[in-house]
């Protein structure tokens, strides 16, 4: 067997497992709420150590020009 025959054999067996792999995804039973989303981050109120920002000091007074 030559080297450029071996190379195709691999090359097909490996896309072949890949593809192989897909279907198995997407045919894979899954009930819609594990498809939607694995985790929800807590909104930023609810965790304990939520603060709100301070506020922005106004920028002092330009002097008068001369």
């Amino acid at each position: 067997m030559s080297v450029g025959k071996t190379a195709g054999w691999t090359l097909g067996g490996l896309l072949l497992g890949v593809l192989a792999g897909f279907a198995a995804e997407l045919f894979r039973g899954q009930s819609s709420v594990q498809v939607d989303q694995r985790y929800v981050a807590p909104r930023a109120t609810d965790t304990s150590d939520a603060r709100t920002p301070a506020r922005v000091p106004e920028p002092a007074a330009e002097p008068a020009a001369r």
